[in-house]
């Protein structure tokens, strides 16, 4: 779709196709590979696709479109956007440092994919056997072998997968993970040295955004072109040859087949919710940065229904990939499949390396998944750093806009050395800590308080008239109902059923002491400290009684317009403003 192209000091996309593919990469991440499919088989398989896609039409699309769409508007990012109603501008700055938090282990994963990759390329790959120096008496091989043998230090010994899986046996690829990727230290408190490989692995990784995002969206929006598209390729190729083997159709079959009992469970319409969330990447402030770069006249509308689409066929499609192998899995190892299927770090860095080592060439098709991971996260890791650039360039202008290379190179490095300690012997404590807190409270209640303060405070009607004046005509006013009443209530219960089910930190069945929960709650509130922190600075900084100064400080300020009177000037800007009497609003 051509669009008219009016580009501001601030920067525009090239063209529809470089957001849309920008925005394909923030959605699509190492959720969809490892999460979504073990989610979807634990609850219920295909039935648990229901309520996947009912949370999704009432709680992801109406957010999705309310938070592209006064981000268009105003071509203003998370940080700055919150001019619109400055009482409560620390939802905004929250956002930003929620990303900041995750973009410190994300790359770490990155770290680890590429460590993958490299090993890749071994004439044997390490995590097939137990013959390696790192491997412990308890290695066997669970896949692979004839009557499931164990080997042992080199050792063959026959045996079934019952004897062997007694909770002190580990598989090579177990093994490979633990002991060498990790070399991983008995807990936090003991954090031991640095992994030099990862170490370089996160330089690497860091290194690769910062290319990518040297000069902002003109390059960003080039690469995306494709990191967006080479995992939707690897995925096919990897599909076409899961289906070739035995046993892939036990595993389709077991990730479709609706469970329908399941459907009666609270727990799955929970987990859909939350999972359904945090794949649509709201409430971190990617979406609404990417839309700020939008030309003003853009289909919003159009792009808030496609996107949540996208990502749910992403999310569906990837578990055909898995399920297809994990069917091999099973068929080789003779188990069933229940018992070759894991969750969180471990599905992609423990079962796939195992499952790939029994394909014919698994060197081929080991590289093939690992640079697709890497791809998969390394177009997410842009949009975070994008998030954090630019708010930092919409609230300080003079000093970054001509300074965005520094910028991007300054935030990639402080991101590299914050994350030093997530490459450490009991590096993976420190990530699971970050990751269980961070996204657990935060980004709901976020995302909760960003639609009641723009359905509410701001005005659904407002926002209405705002989108005709960029599409041409208003949307329907159902979108008034879903802002105001479904899309909050939704986001609530979703909200109090992962505080609810939250429990305390563990990884490896292992808990944490008491300190570092604590810090684990530190990390958890950081994000929302900017909210009564910027009410309360608001509130003092205004003249007059109480209710004065709350009045005044949820009016947009005199600097919130149409992005298109900033772009051309005031007089140009009427000849596109599509809505009659809006004219006066530049």
């Amino acid at each position: 779709m051509a669009e008219e192209k009016r580009e501001n000091a601030r920067g525009n996309w090239s063209s529809w196709y470089e957001y849309l593919f920008s925005c394909i990469g923030c959605l699509v991440g190492l959720g969809n590979i490892w999460r979504f499919p073990y989610v979807c088989y634990k609850n219920g398989g295909g039935a648990f696709l229901i309520p996947y896609f009912f949370f999704m039409a009432v709680s992801a699309l109406p957010l999705m479109f309310l938070e592209i769409s006064y981000s268009q508007y105003s071509n203003l990012g998370p940080g700055k956007v919150w001019i619109c109603c400055p009482l409560f501008k620390g939802i905004g700055y929250g956002m930003v440092i929620l990303t900041g938090l995750v973009s410190i282990y994300y790359n770490v994963i990155l770290a680890w994919t590429l460590y993958y990759f490299g090993m890749s390329f071994s004439s044997v790959l390490p995590w097939s056997h137990c013959n390696n120096e790192w491997n412990s008496p308890h290695c066997y091989n669970r896949v692979g072998y004839a009557n499931n043998s164990l080997t042992v230090n080199g050792t063959m010994h026959e045996s079934t997968y019952n004897n062997t899986a007694n909770g002190i046996a580990r598989t090579p690829s177990e093994e490979f993970w633990q002991r060498n990727v990790l070399d991983i230290s008995e807990n936090i408190d003991t954090m031991g040295g640095i992994r030099w490989q990862l170490a370089l692995g996160l330089f690497a990784a860091w290194l690769a955004v910062f290319l990518c995002l040297i000069k902002g969206i003109k390059t960003s929006g080039k690469v995306v072109y494709v990191a967006a598209t080479i995992p939707y390729l690897f995925l096919l190729i990897l599909f076409i040859r899961g289906m070739t083997l035995p046993g892939s159709k036990d595993g389709i079959l077991f990730f479709l087949i609706p469970r329908w009992s399941d459907l009666g469970k609270l727990s799955v319409w929970g987990d859909a919710a939350v999972q359904m969330f945090y794949s649509a990447g709201l409430g971190w402030g990617g979406m609404a940065t990417l839309a700020s770069y939008n030309n003003f006249n853009n289909n919003c509308y159009r792009d808030a229904i496609l996107l949540p689409l996208l990502d749910a066929f992403t999310s569906w499609f990837s578990g055909m990939v898995i399920f297809a192998t994990l069917g091999y899995m099973a068929n080789e190892a003779g188990v069933h499949i229940g018992e070759v299927v894991a969750s969180g770090p471990g599905i992609a860095f423990m079962v796939y390396p195992e499952a790939l080592a029994t394909l014919p060439l698994p060197q081929l098709w080991s590289v093939l998944f690992f640079l697709m991971l890497f791809t998969v996260g390394l177009d997410s890791q842009m949009v975070h750093v994008q998030t954090i650039t630019g708010a930092l360039t919409d609230n300080f202008p003079k000093v970054f806009q001509s300074r965005k290379p520094l910028l991007t190179a300054c935030v990639c490095m402080i991101g590299f050395f914050l994350g030093m300690p997530c490459v450490m012997q009991g590096g993976i404590y420190v990530l699971t800590l970050i990751d269980w807190y961070c996204a657990s409270i935060s980004v709901m209640l976020l995302s909760l308080l960003e639609l009641i303060v723009i359905a509410w405070i701001y005005g659904s009607d407002r926002l209405l008239r705002d989108i005709e004046m960029m599409i041409g005509y208003r949307p329907s006013a159902i979108w008034k109902i879903m802002w105001r009443f479904v899309a909050p209530i939704m986001l609530f219960l979703i909200w109090l059923f992962s505080v609810v089910k939250l429990g305390h930190v563990k990884y490896d069945k292992q808990s944490y002491p008491d300190w570092s929960i604590g810090v684990g709650w530190v990390i958890a509130i950081a994000s929302l400290v900017p909210i009564p922190v910027g009410i309360a600075r608001e509130l003092y900084t205004r003249k007059g009684g109480l209710l004065q100064r709350i009045r005044a400080s949820i009016v947009p300020t005199p600097e919130w317009k149409p992005a298109v009177c900033q772009v051309n000037g005031n007089k140009e800007a009427l000849e596109y403003l599509t809505v009659p009497h809006q004219q006066e609003l530049c």
